[in-house]
């Protein structure tokens, strides 16, 4: 009887070892699978797209150009050679006295380790609830830049949104009230101008002044402790770009019915104008019918909340999706 069985044993090695093989491959196929799935950054640290997100631009927005100043700088106010042909924010006319004694307190260079980058892998982070439970912080931080905005929380969300933050985009209603809390110490503080009171703030916070209380829809900080040379002021081209080619706004609209692009959108635009490789997560609004869904990953307000706003979400939807479509710029998270 054992001579028999071992006999039978010899016999069905050969199919074992197969059926063990097999096993083997289709366990190692899973896991590649996987890992390819879910860290879709990886595969972009060996190579470097030069050039492709200038050309794709070019196919979407008119006279598209690199040659514009991230931040505006002191030396083009200290003596105007050309004046602005928008008001805020779509430019600066009517707004240099302010900005002159702002910009001579603030910085407005990128860190030399950006400015030395080969290639700049950017990922922007919004607000968006489809953050909530994504397990994507560890991916977002193995982006050279990320940027964030307005006063979007890290801690506590951090192994969904990560804990890296390059430029955090704001304008005074949106600032953190504490912003060491919420960025690294390098983080660059890019003030985005909506209206003159926006200058004035930030002349007052950084000088100490009497705090500006009026003009705007929700009281800022009065007190803000944030560090002068972090903080940059972001060139109105970007907000006119953002509008004028992306959107398709007049500059110039009636009073009563003024739009205006949103922070997101924008910090795609200046990604597009600095980046090599733009990356997209938290991105898009819950449906219309969808009334209970909040909006943010960190806060319960519904887009009820938006009705009384000047963005167009549906308009800029369509400019995101023509984005991703051209393959300008990739989603991380479902859109």
């Amino acid at each position: 009887m054992p001579l028999l069985l071992i006999k039978m044993i010899n016999k069905s090695r050969g199919k074992i070892l197969g059926v063990l093989a097999l096993f083997l491959v289709m366990v190692w196929y899973s896991i590649y699978r996987e890992d390819s799935f879910y860290f879709p950054v990886q595969e972009n640290k060996t190579t470097c797209p030069l050039g492709e997100v200038e050309r794709k631009a070019a196919q979407l927005i008119g006279n598209y150009t690199r040659d514009h100043p991230l931040f505006l700088q002191l030396k083009d106010y200290f003596w105007v050679k050309t004046p602005s042909l928008y008001e805020l924010p779509y430019g600066t006319k009517g707004s240099e006295d302010v900005l002159l004694r702002l910009l001579s307190i603030t910085h407005y260079s990128l860190p030399k380790s950006i400015q030395r980058l080969k290639c700049r892998r950017c990922a922007v982070v919004g607000n968006g609830h489809r953050l909530r439970n994504s397990s994507m912080g560890e991916t977002i931080n193995t982006y050279d830049v990320v940027i964030r905005l307005n006063n979007a929380p890290v801690h506590g969300y951090e192994q969904d949104v990560g804990s890296k933050t390059t430029m955090r985009l704001f304008y005074p209603e949106s600032a953190h009230f504490n912003p060491r809390t919420e960025n690294n110490p390098d983080t660059l503080l890019v003030l985005v101008p909506f209206k003159p009171m926006d200058f004035q703030w930030m002349e007052a916070i950084l000088n100490d002044k009497k705090r500006v209380r009026k003009g705007f829809w929700k009281q800022p900080p009065l007190i803000w402790d944030a560090n002068p040379e972090q903080v940059r002021i972001l060139n109105p081209y970007y907000m006119e770009v953002t509008a004028a080619k992306l959107l398709n706004l007049p500059m110039k609209q009636p009073r009563k019915v003024k739009q205006k692009p949103t922070t997101g959108l924008l910090a795609i635009t200046l990604a597009l104008h600095f980046c090599d490789l733009v990356h997209i997560a938290g991105f898009g609004y819950p449906d219309s019918a969808n009334k209970k869904q909040t909006i943010h990953y960190y806060e319960q307000i519904t887009l009820k909340s938006m009705a009384a706003s000047e963005h167009n979400v549906s308009h800029e939807a369509v400019a995101i999706k023509r984005m991703l479509e051209l393959g300008l710029i990739k989603n991380l998270t479902y859109f």
